[in-house]
């Protein structure tokens, strides 16, 4: 039975094993999301002790995030993920203990802000680097999108499962969560990704510096940067500190309330997100404002019309600017990197060219290949190149192709230890419904067709 594209990647056991364990752990984050504030709220906190929560978390991640990054590059990405969960599920299912005894202190709570912030800096580059060994190349992209959809599944339920365990009783929640983490360790530890030996990185400081100098550099990029900081201030603080409160004291609601507004939340992201794949947006820069007033608009809303339905309306719309926003800015940023530090990059990197079409396609930038594969062009002759003189161990070799994927010419690439990503400029397969192709082949035997 032939999938959609996008369900390909759940084809290859290793991807799907992740994708499982993902989906269920990110269920139980939110599930963890909406029962933290009212945890803290039993306890005898308030805004503050709320808001310290979520500064404690951001300043660790942020912290380590660099050094997370460089841990991935190094180390086994499986081992990462592996760690991260089972030490995540460890920490709830104390602060679940601790909480159905009565022992649980708001302490403890800060304390998992400081491991989860610190888990989650060294998570997240280890499951966006993992993505590439579970699947081939040329379902990459699919196996990106349907990752993707498993912070929508979760975005929609898992608010509102946790409002009703946390009604329920507080300590079920913090469990679930936990079950949450210990079921993804128990897929991904199923998986056996292959082990691949990563490219010498760079040094991280001369990465941070030019990084920093380039940002700097642009006026627009580090305008948009500290204004869109000033706003994420504004917007964010009152979302995820005051509104359990707003939720408990203005609207008379509970756990249950707080999760279907986050629920509505993810509504409007999903949709708007839906939008901007299916319009193309113009003025990228105006549309981006447009979004950030949006958001403040929203939250004026809820503060002028605190009844249910407005607040779940508002909601929706908060949502859409936080995916509006996010998607139209990574464009932007995408679409003005500028051609000439395009062009420096590419020049300082060694090129090895099969055939005269990339050749001629450089020399129009103004660039010459490193190295040019003798007649007849074929990929024989090019691992011949680089057997000639070209050391490709523990380097990443990225492959533009044409068309189908050349399985000999990669399994030769990494036989001579190289890691392979594939750049695909184009590619053709089979409709779903074939009949058609069919009866025209058949009318063409038969002389039916002119032309």
């Amino acid at each position: 039975m032939r999938l959609p594209r996008i369900l390909e990647p759940l084809r290859h056991r290793d991807f799907r094993l992740l994708w499982t364990g993902q989906t269920i752990s990110i269920f139980g984050d939110f599930i963890h999301g909406v029962a933290l504030p009212f945890q803290i709220l039993a306890l005898g906190g308030g805004a503050l002790e709320i808001g310290l929560w979520g500064a404690l978390f951001s300043v660790v991640t942020i912290v380590f995030l660099l050094l997370g990054g460089a841990i991935a590059d190094r180390f086994s990405r499986r081992s990462i993920i592996l760690a991260n969960d089972l030490g995540s599920g460890v920490v709830v299912s104390a602060i679940a203990m601790l909480s159905a005894t009565g022992t649980l202190r708001i302490e403890h709570l800060y304390a998992e802000a400081l491991i989860f912030g610190a888990t989650h800096a060294f998570f997240q580059p280890a499951v966006n680097a993992i993505i590439p060994d579970l699947v081939p190349a040329d379902v990459l992209q699919s196996g990106n999108a349907i990752r993707g959809m498993s912070r929508q599944i979760a975005l929609i339920g898992g608010p509102v499962v946790g409002g009703a365990l946390a009604a329920i009783w507080l300590p079920l929640a913090f469990a679930t969560d936990a079950a949450s983490f210990f079921a993804s360790f128990a897929a991904l530890w199923l998986a056996h990704p292959p082990r691949r030996d990563s490219a010498a990185p760079a040094p991280l400081f001369r990465q941070i510096r030019e990084g920093l100098a380039y940002t700097f550099s642009v006026p627009w990029l580090w305008i948009f940067i500290f204004a869109w900081a000033i706003v994420v201030l504004g917007n964010f603080g009152p979302l995820n500190v005051a509104l359990p409160i707003f939720v408990r004291d203005v609207l008379g609601g509970d756990a249950r309330l707080y999760g279907t507004i986050i629920a509505a939340v993810g509504v409007g992201d999903i949709v708007t997100g839906l939008l901007l794949a299916r319009f193309r947006v113009r003025r990228i820069g105006i549309a981006i404002c447009l979004f950030g007033i949006l958001g403040g608009l929203s939250l004026i809303g809820m503060g002028l019309f605190p009844i249910v339905p407005a607040t779940l309306l508002f909601a929706a719309v908060f949502g859409a600017q936080i995916v509006g926003v996010g998607v139209l800015w990574t464009t932007a940023v995408q679409k003005h990197v500028p051609r000439e530090r395009y062009l420096n990059a590419l020049a300082d990197i060694t090129t090895i060219c099969r055939g005269p079409k990339p050749v001629a396609a450089m020399a129009e930038a103004g660039l010459k290949p490193t190295h040019r594969v003798p007649e007849p062009n074929t990929w024989r002759e090019l691992l011949a190149t680089i057997d000639a003189g070209i050391p490709i161990a523990n380097h990443t070799v990225g492959l533009q192709e044409y068309g189908i994927t050349n399985r000999s010419l990669i399994a030769g690439l990494e036989a001579r230890g190289a890691k392979v990503v594939n750049v695909r400029v184009y590619q053709w397969e089979l409709p779903e419904d074939t009949a058609p192709l069919a009866e025209n082949i058949k009318a063409i035997i038969a002389g039916d067709r002119d032309v």
